[in-house]
C-alpha cells in the first residue's frame, strides 16, 4: 500500500494540476502506517524546495551560469527556473492537500491521531503558500485535489488562508519535541511572521508582536552563545522548524555554494585549513555588498562566509552555513531569532530596540544607541539590515525587498539604493551596491511572471503579472 501511495504522490504535477484525479489517494483502505506515510511525504515535498534561489534574486547570492535570469532579476516568462519552483511548491501543496482532505474524510477509528496528522500538513501548506504568494502575488488557492482550471485568487486571500492555517496549526499540531517536526508553538512563530509582513487586511503588528514573545518565553529554545553553533557544531537550541535532510538527499544545497578551491587550498596551507565545508561547485558565491554589509565583531561574518585565496590569485567567497558533504544540512524554516527580530519592527521605534540590542549583543555587535546610531528615520532600515546578516541563505530576503519597497517612498529609496550600479555611476560611490541586483524603477520585477508553460495548461492564470 506504501508504494502506490509514493507513486501517487509523484503523479502530483503542480498547477495547472495536468495529472488525472484518479491519482489522488483513496481512503477506502488506509492504514495508519499510510496516514503517517503520506505526512512523510508532505515533509518531503516541503524539504526538497530550494529556498537559497531567493538569495539569489535579492542581494545576498549570485549565479555563475545557471540561474542567471533570477540573478539579474530579468525572467521571462519562458524561464525553466522560474517553472520548475512553481511546479515544485504547487506539487507539495498537492501532497498537503490531499493528506489534509482524506482526514477530513476519515469516518473510522485509528490508533494514531488524525487531527495531529492534518494539522502538521495544514502547517507545512502554510509554509508553501507563503513561498508562492511573496514571489508571484495573486495565485491559485487550492485546498482540494483538482484537475480543473483554477484562476488566481488575490494576494490577500492567500495570505488569509495561510493564517487560518497556522492558527489550526495552533491549535491541533503537536507539542514540540523536536525541530524536524510541524508543531504548535512552531505554528505560533510562523503566524507571529505572517502577521508582520502580510498585506493589511491580514497584518496586525500587536498580534505580532504578542506571539513572538510567548515564543521567547517558552523555554524549549535560546540565542546561540554562537552563532556557528546553529550552522556547523549544531548544537544550539536556536530552530524551531527545520526541514530535514537526510544524507545525500537533493534537498540540500550546499553543494552548489561551497567553493571550489578547497582541495587546492588545503594543499597549499594544511588539511583542514578551509573548515568548515568541503570542495564545492561553487555556482553561487556569495555577492560583495553583503560582504561589506557586515559590522565589525558580527560573528555572523565568519560562521555564514568564507574567504580562501590561493597562491595564485584564485580567491572565493562562499556560504558555509550548509557545509556537510553528504548534503545532510538541514533547512531552517523559523528560528528563535527571528522573534526577537518580529518584537522589534512590530514594537516600532524606540520601544522595539531593546530586543534589537538583544539580538545583536548575542551575536558580537555594538548596541545601537536611540536618537544617535538609531533614529525613528533609520530604523527600518536598521531592521532590514540586521534581518540580513542573520537570515543569509535562508529564503527571507527577497520578500524583505519587496515589502520594503512596498511601504512607501521611503522604502522605495532605500531598496533602489541597493541595486548595482548604473550607467554613469562612479565605483565606491554607493558601497551597498549589489553586484547584481536589479529592481525596476516601478518595482515590476519584485514579483516573478507565470510562466508560458504554466498558462498553456491553464489559461484562467491569465493575466500575468505587470510588466510580463
Amino acid at each position: 500500500m506504501v508504494a502506490a501511495l509514493a507513486a501517487s504522490l509523484l503523479a502530483f504535477n503542480g498547477c495547472n494540476l495536468d495529472y488525472p484525479p484518479t491519482a489522488a489517494v483513496s481512503d477506502s483502505s488506509l492504514t495508519d502506517a499510510d496516514y503517517q506515510a503520506l505526512l512523510n511525504g508532505v515533509y518531503d515535498g516541503a524539504q526538497n524546495y530550494r529556498l537559497v534561489m531567493e538569495d539569489i534574486a535579492a542581494d545576498n547570492l549570485n549565479s555563475k551560469s545557471w540561474y542567471s535570469d533570477m540573478d539579474d532579476n530579468n525572467p521571462t516568462t519562458s524561464s525553466d527556473n522560474i517553472n520548475s519552483l512553481w511546479q515544485q511548491l504547487y506539487g507539495a501543496v498537492q501532497r498537503c492537500n490531499n493528506l489534509i482532505n482524506l482526514v477530513e474524510k476519515h469516518t473510522g477509528t485509528s490508533t494514531v491521531n488524525l487531527t495531529e496528522i492534518a494539522a502538521q500538513a495544514r502547517i507545512v501548506r502554510a509554509w508553501l503558500y507563503m513561498r508562492i504568494t511573496a514571489n508571484w502575488g495573486d495565485a491559485p488557492l487550492l485546498t482540494t485535489v483538482t484537475d480543473e482550471p483554477v484562476s488566481r485568487a488575490s494576494e490577500d486571500s492567500v495570505w488569509m488562508l495561510i493564517k487560518q492555517d497556522l492558527e489550526y496549526g495552533m491549535a491541533h499540531a503537536p507539542a514540540f519535541s523536536t525541530a524536524g517536526y510541524a508543531s504548535r508553538v512552531a505554528a505560533k512563530a510562523l503566524l507571529a511572521r505572517v502577521l508582520l509582513i502580510a498585506p493589511t487586511p491580514v497584518q496586525d503588528k500587536a498580534r505580532a508582536r504578542q506571539l513572538a514573545e510567548e515564543v521567547i518565553a517558552d523555554g524549549h529554545f535560546a540565542l546561540a552563545d554562537h552563532y556557528a553553533d546553529i550552522w556547523h557544531a549544531k548544537t544550539s537550541k536556536e530552530m524551531i522548524l527545520q526541514w530535514t535532510n537526510t544524507t545525500g538527499d537533493s534537498g540540500s544545497y550546499g553543494w552548489f555554494l561551497r567553493s571550489n578551491i578547497v582541495d587546492q587550498y588545503e594543499k597549499e596551507n594544511g588539511a583542514g585549513s578551509a573548515a568548515p565545508g568541503g570542495n564545492g561547485r561553487y555556482e553561487l558565491p556569495v555577492d560583495q555588498a553583503l560582504i561589506r554589509a557586515y559590522e565589525e565583531g558580527d560573528e555572523r561574518k565568519a560562521a555564514s562566509v568564507r574567504h580562501l585565496k590561493l597562491k595564485n590569485g584564485t580567491e572565493t567567497y562562499d556560504c558555509i552555513k550548509y557545509p556537510n558533504t553528504d548534503k545532510s544540512d538541514s533547512y531552517p524554516v523559523v528560528r528563535i531569532a527571528e522573534m526577537y527580530l518580529i518584537v522589534a519592527e512590530a514594537a516600532g521605534y524606540p520601544e522595539g530596540v531593546k530586543r534589537l540590542n538583544e539580538l545583536r549583543a548575542k551575536r558580537g555587535v555594538a548596541a545601537l544607541q536611540t536618537g544617535s546610531t538609531v533614529t525613528a528615520a533609520n530604523f527600518m532600515a536598521r531592521i532590514m539590515h540586521e534581518r540580513r546578516v542573520e537570515f543569509f541563505a535562508e529564503g527571507q530576503r527577497w520578500y524583505d525587498l519587496r515589502r520594503w519597497f512596498n511601504s512607501g517612498p521611503e522604502g522605495r529609496q532605500a531598496v533602489r539604493a541597493l541595486c548595482k550600479y548604473r550607467t554613469g555611476e562612479a565605483a565606491g560611490s554607493r558601497p551597498q551596491a549589489s553586484d547584481k541586483l536589479n529592481i525596476a524603477e516601478t518595482g515590476y520585477n519584485l514579483l516573478w511572471p507565470i510562466t508560458t508553460e504554466a498558462i498553456d495548461n491553464d489559461r484562467n492564470l491569465l493575466p500575468n503579472n505587470p510588466g510580463y
